[in-house]
């Protein structure tokens, strides 16, 4: 009887001293968390898991960059990259301040961002080194035309000027406007069924206990990057099923497609309701717009060249746009002279839908050419 008594006691005990130090923590959290981990920012920067850190939220436009960030371990594809921000947090080179005064905007999501590769490796800083002008890369990854109309609207409002708008529509933002994002009344973008998500909870929690958010994310992408990255010399690529799902509306027939919320059609209006509004904010502000459109592997493969995609656009540009860039002719051509899986291998990155430095640079030389 004894032997239990002392057993329980020490389980007690340790139980006690288990939730102290849980709740002891969360209370340095909860009041200390942010200051920490600014403190520790110098280290973490040099870490591969900084990423939850740069890519903040935004209370108008849903989610941003953190500005004056230097990451110098971003993850790539095969490697690392540097990913920097300037004091607007806009993608750019390293440790620069810059006015709110630009000559062109690039607006767009992560294939304007540049993913995997440092700024002057991109096709917009490629661009800027060649034009010589002064360039502001508005894209962030995940960005979708409800996003596009709720930054401008909101950067214009806090006296942001640039002469021309580049657009890039990207074949994915159906889907993630579709599944995702909600454009609110006053132009700020929500999110579809926040309420099932709990996510008043989720963001109070991240917003509150900023270390503990952290470490479940360095946990969490720790254990994606050990059991599900695909093997990069393999015959063909092999796409994250988010990818296909994303292309497949471009070139499966049907109004409703599996994996997608709601009608493809009522999305499309939705999208150029979204557009349609951005310009006349735009014009209202005596500012050009112009669209570029650019194929997926995806696109290549099951797509044609007059895709579904690149004429709802071409057809919305008459008369509103200074330019429509089509860059899928191009990327077919190319194919027609050698094979899909060439001209996949020269200009994405292997198993997935980025260009890499080479599609970039040939983007950007386009853009130089046009504009």
């Amino acid at each position: 009887m004894l032997i239990f008594k002392k057993i329980f006691y020490l389980v007690k005990s340790l139980l006690i001293i288990i939730l102290t130090t849980f709740f002891l923590t969360l209370f340095i959290d909860f009041f200390f968390g942010k200051a920490i981990l600014n403190k520790l920012d110098p280290y973490l920067s040099k870490t591969e898991f900084y990423n939850r850190l740069v890519r903040i939220d935004h209370k108008y436009y849903h989610h941003t960059l953190k500005a004056n960030v230097e990451y110098l371990k971003s993850p790539a594809f095969n490697n690392y990259h540097t990913l920097c921000t300037d004091n607007h947090g806009f993608k750019y080179k390293c440790g620069v301040q810059r006015s709110k005064n630009f000559d062109v905007a690039f607006l767009g999501d992560s294939f304007v961002e540049g993913v995997a590769l440092n700024y002057e490796d991109t096709f917009v800083g490629i661009f800027e080194k060649n034009k010589k002008l002064s360039v502001a890369n508005l894209g962030v990854t995940s960005y979708a035309p409800n996003i596009y109309l709720s930054k401008i609207k909101y950067l214009l409002e806090n006296q942001y000027t640039f002469e021309e708008l580049i657009l890039f529509i990207d074949v994915g933002d159906l889907y993630d406007d579709n599944t995702f994002y909600k454009l609110n009344d006053d132009f700020s973008v929500g999110e579809k069924k926040a309420k099932e998500k709990n996510l008043k909870r989720r963001k109070f929690l991240r917003n509150n206990f900023p270390i503990t958010n952290y470490y479940m994310y360095v946990i969490k992408m720790n254990n994606r990057l050990n059991n599900s990255v695909p093997p990069l010399k393999s015959e063909k690529p092999i796409f994250d099923e988010k990818a296909i799902l994303k292309s497949k509306w471009t070139y499966e027939s049907g109004n409703k497609i599996e994996g997608y919320d709601e009608p493809i059609s009522k999305t499309k209006l939705e999208m150029i309701y979204s557009i349609n509004e951005l310009y006349k904010l735009l014009k209202a502000n005596n500012i050009k717009l112009s669209l570029v459109v650019y194929p997926w592997p995806q696109s290549l493969k099951f797509d044609k060249i007059n895709s579904d995609h690149v004429m709802m656009w071409k057809k919305f540009c008459e008369g509103k746009c200074h330019k429509f860039l089509n860059l899928f002719p191009f990327f077919f051509n190319e194919m027609r002279k050698s094979t899909y899986l060439e001209v996949y291998r020269k200009y994405y990155f292997w198993n997935d839908v980025h260009f890499n430095s080479d599609g970039n640079k040939k983007i950007a030389y386009k853009l130089i050419e046009e504009f």
